[in-house]
């Protein structure tokens, strides 16, 4: 949860400010660590902003504080440190780390510059690897294998994790491996070879597409949307405002086709990509196309028309055909969830309890997520990808440069891009209920890191823990 609303800030309020303790901080920490509901409601009642307060019913500002204890056991609070004063908000920073996930993370609770007693704002973010305390540079390769070995283990045996782990550094695996169950029901075991819903870590075949089409000169980024899709999927007014390059950025404006028609909607239903028009044909834009950036489901889906359209192909035809083949992918797609799939993994979630998200899935995965691959094949993708055999170089290259002109954050074409110059990481994630995935390489040190999940939450502590020790990996064997 965050802040909603600020106030301005009071001409006195800068000493008031500077009055703060950071035993505030540290008592809402206890208090996600005790979990005790009346506790928790009595603590949130007396020391949030009520403009806080009153944003959100009182449940979810409980539930909220449940849900990070259930997700992180005990919080350890390694430091406490002031931020910043902003906007009439005065931001304190806490870094924590995870007793039952081991992952370092920093809450920052915002204050409100006239009552900067009161939390007026809570975000819980992945720490930074720079901030975390004790990191050494020295670990080889061998050690680096131990110690993910030792955490898929330990990890395992908390029920954090359930899935398949894959690091390379170039063409040599240096580790991988499975834990958990694919199917709880029948004490199914993951092993390294079970094919995992990625969610959105689909979009970046979907973007490869669409550059190899652009490669071959049978498409231009600034090629405007009307040029592929007729007024029954979106109204003229906003296709012709949108370009490839939009789509492949989430910079069109666009949003989501998971909206309440799709949740109320019987999900055998949507197979074919025609079946999305009812999803999509109402949307609007939440902005002019390339004015800001705007995570977009719907904007990835309308690429698959787009292949569709300029290659005569069906969107499935032409991903099995051109990546999937060339790569060497020989477990997956995007299967159709009522035939029976070999070694495929039931997504979990725990909720009062654990259960399966076969109900909240469409039968079949789309140009936006829901293909299926193994930690092999992603490996097989990324080593054809960055050297150059799926795209020539310029247009592999061009899927990871960040459009700043599109105002673009942290994005390029189809992957996320992070890091900085000699520390690049692209990729991307996926995620909902079941679903947890991630793909990093690393395009300067040569790694390549992958953590498929058929638990929710369950990729992003060994993600984080896979680079927190590839930033202390030397290049010993």
């Amino acid at each position: 949860m965050i802040l909603i609303s600020a106030v301005p800030l009071l001409a006195n309020a800068e000493g008031t400010a500077h009055s703060i303790s950071t035993s505030v901080v540290r008592e809402f920490i206890s208090t996600i660590n005790e979990n005790n509901k009346n506790k928790t409601k009595q603590y949130i009642s007396d020391n949030y902003y009520r403009r806080f307060l009153e944003a959100f019913p009182l449940d979810n500002h409980l539930n909220h504080t449940f849900h990070l204890h259930d997700q992180n056991g005990g919080l350890g609070i390694e430091s406490i440190s002031r931020i910043d004063d902003k906007r009439g908000f005065i931001r304190w920073s806490a870094l924590v780390k995870s007793e039952r996930t081991e992952a370092w993370s920093e809450f920052i609770v915002w204050f409100s510059a006239d009552k900067p007693e009161k939390i007026a704002g809570i975000q819980m973010r992945p720490a930074s690897l720079s901030g975390i305390p004790d990191v050494s540079k020295n670990i080889s390769q061998g050690k680096l294998k131990k110690e993910l070995k030792s955490y898929l283990k330990r990890a395992a045996k908390k029920n954090v994790f359930s899935g398949t782990v894959l690091l390379a550094k170039g063409d040599r695996v240096i580790f991988t491996g499975a834990a958990g169950l694919a199917d709880k029901r029948f004490d199914v075991p993951n092993n390294t070879k079970t094919k995992f819903n990625l969610a959105s870590m689909s979009k970046m075949f979907t973007a490869v597409a669409i550059m190899r089409l652009v490669e071959v000169g049978k498409l231009h980024l600034d090629d405007q949307l009307n040029k592929f899709i007729d007024e029954s999927w979106l109204s003229p007014e906003i296709s012709q405002k949108i370009q490839i390059k939009h789509l492949l950025s989430h910079t069109s404006g666009l949003g989501s086709f998971l909206n309440n028609t799709y949740e109320a909607s019987a999900k055998d239903s949507f197979r074919d990509l025609d079946d999305y028009k009812i999803l999509i044909k109402d949307e609007t834009l939440k902005f002019e196309p390339g004015a800001a950036y705007s995570y977009s489901n719907t904007g990835m889906f309308l690429l698959g028309l787009v292949i569709e359209n300029v290659s005569g192909e069906d969107y499935f035809d032409y991903i099995r055909k051109h990546i999937y083949m060339p790569a060497g992918m020989a477990n997956s797609g995007s299967f159709d969830m009522d035939q029976p799939t070999s070694n495929l993994a039931t997504g979990y979630y725990f909720r009062d309890g654990w259960k399966n998200n076969r109900f909240l899935l469409s039968v079949k995965g789309g140009p936006a997520g829901g293909g299926y691959s193994t930690a092999e094949d992603l490996y097989k993708f990324t080593l054809a990808l960055i050297n150059n055999r799926l795209l020539g170089k310029k247009f592999t290259e061009q899927l990871f440069v960040i459009n700043s002109e599109l105002n673009a954050v942290n994005y390029g074409y189809g992957f996320r891009v992070f890091g900085e110059k000699n520390h690049r990481i692209v990729g991307h994630d996926g995620a909902f209920d079941g679903i947890s995935t991630n793909l990093d390489v690393f395009l300067d040190q040569g790694y390549i890191a992958i953590v498929l999940s058929n638990y929710s939450q369950g990729a992003p502590p060994f993600v984080q823990k896979m680079r927190l020790l590839i930033a202390q990996a030397t290049n010993e064997k």
